[in-house]
């Protein structure tokens, strides 16, 4: 921040705010057209470098930084009509108060717009600067191409191929983890969250080869392919014991056996509900590693795929008001002729517009 704009932070008085993730919200009111504030509100945004996550008409949201580049609050500027500005900022992080930051970030908004207010004034810029906004989402600039990427091979969907590579991950990984003498890595979740890892990673690139997106369904199998690990994991475990100690033949004394050693409890009697409560949490601990794991490849999948120029052509026709089946009619004019092509599209768009929204969280 230059020295200008520390200057006005300076004269900005602090109102202190309490409340877990404090938050203040501050309204003014401005003699400019509605059409005018939201693209001055963007250059104040990018004056304070504050990284905007989110643009529309009526509003718009940035997130601050701070000196070490992490996210401390959020900025929310929305106009009300009549000229009326409401500026909202709250703190990320979970402290009990905010020692005035938050009034001072409002603050901070208000005198730097107020100032570019004032010079677009007095260089009768402000229905350029507002022509320039407008072109942003009328796609004014934009000019349909005669031609777009050719489609990549999308194969169909190969779920058999999924079920399949989930099965055999389970068997491999179940039977090399129950391997394991009862250790370090077993202890404390440590080997669910290694666990997790490589299930994500692997299943997740047997459905990118299988080119398998069904979210819902992925995350059943995910669970299914969880719970035989689990299963095999156990039973490798018992069959070894059980091979080794002839003490181990009762399969109950096994789970006294288990309990005891992954503790360092002795001659505990184990009863079922505590037993299934901690394989609960620790399936659902490799559950949560894993999918996420999953999430991540399956975005690169619908990303990569389509590129830039088809999503840009997409979303040019949406905005101009197309609907799905005239959507369709103009990709395959443009060579993406196969419905499962044009699903990769929408697909991308919505997985973009997911992004957006997370950004905004």
């Amino acid at each position: 921040m230059d020295r200008e704009l520390e200057n006005l932070e300076y004269a900005v008085k602090r109102k202190f705010s309490f409340r877990f993730k404090p938050q203040f919200t501050e309204t003014f009111k401005t003699n400019i057209s509605d059409g005018q504030i939201i693209p001055i509100a963007q250059e104040v945004f990018e004056k304070l470098d504050w990284p905007i996550v989110y643009l529309d008409k009526r509003s718009l949201e940035a997130k601050r930084k701070n000196s070490w580049g992490k996210l401390t609050a959020k900025i929310t500027v929305t106009k009300k009509g009549g000229g009326k500005i409401e500026v909202h900022s709250n703190s990320l992080e979970g402290h009990f108060t905010d020692l005035g930051k938050n009034s001072k970030r409002t603050g901070l908004f208000i005198a730097v717009f107020q100032k570019l207010r004032q010079e677009y004034e007095a260089n009768d810029q402000l229905d350029q600067l507002e022509e320039e906004f407008n072109k942003q989402f009328n796609w004014e600039n934009y000019k349909v191409p005669d031609t777009l990427p050719p489609p990549p091979e999308i194969k169909n969907p190969n779920l058999k191929l999924s079920l399949i590579g989930g099965v055999l991950i389970a068997l491999i990984l179940g039977t090399t983890y129950g391997l394991f003498d009862y250790s370090v890595f077993k202890i404390g979740g440590i080997g669910e969250v290694f666990l997790g890892l490589a299930i994500g990673y692997l299943f997740g690139k047997v459905l990118v080869k299988a080119n398998y997106t069904n979210y819902k369904i992925i995350k059943v199998m995910t669970i299914g392919v969880i719970a035989l690990t689990f299963v095999t994991s156990f039973c490798t475990e018992y069959l070894i014991l059980n091979y080794s100690r002839s003490s181990f033949t009762n399969f109950f004394k096994y789970l006294d056996y288990w309990f005891a050693i992954r503790f360092n409890i002795e001659k505990i009697k184990i009863e079922w509900i505590l037993f299934m409560a901690l394989k609960a949490f620790l399936f659902w601990i490799c559950y949560i590693i894993a999918i996420f794991k999953i999430s991540e490849l399956q975005l690169k999948l619908i990303l990569r795929r389509i590129p830039l120029e088809v999503i840009d052509f997409t979303i040019y026709h949406l905005e101009k008001g197309s609907g799905l089946s005239q959507m369709r009619h103009h990709l395959a004019q443009k060579g993406w002729k196969r419905t499962i092509e044009q699903d990769a599209v929408f697909d991308a768009i919505n997985e973009n517009f997911n992004l957006q929204e997370m950004n905004r969280d």
